[in-house]
């Protein structure tokens, strides 16, 4: 979420339009700030959220949640664009615990290798 906010803010000064998920993926966050809402590390990061960019402070302001389910996120890379859809699961007794399935969207590339890294 950091590095996505820090490109809007960049996106914002040279007129470039965002895309509107930023808004729901704060929603999701505070979906997970719940279980952690005294770990002073995620109330910094807040605190430097809301410091660094507005619309972050305005979506935190709003107190939206959204759970995280499920999905599709693609990753921009000089080698190609990769689509996954992903699950996410939730253990019954421990809410801390997550687990989150990504299957590769791409039918072409499915066999294939993808690169181990992302420089």
């Amino acid at each position: 979420m950091v590095p996505e906010l820090v490109r809007r803010q960049a996106e914002i000064r040279n007129g470039v339009k965002f895309r509107p998920s930023l808004s729901q993926m704060v929603a999701q966050f505070r979906s997970t700030f719940d279980v952690w809402a005294g770990d002073r590390a995620f109330l910094e990061l807040i605190g430097c959220l809301r410091k660094g960019s507005p619309e972050f402070d305005a979506w935190w302001d709003d107190h939206d949640i959204r759970p995280i389910v499920s999905g599709r996120k693609c990753l921009h890379h000089p080698s190609g664009e990769r689509c996954y859809e992903y699950a996410t699961f939730q253990a019954n007794d421990d809410p801390a615990l997550k687990l989150v399935i990504y299957t590769l969207v791409d039918h072409e590339l499915r066999g294939t290798q993808i690169p181990q890294h992302l420089d």
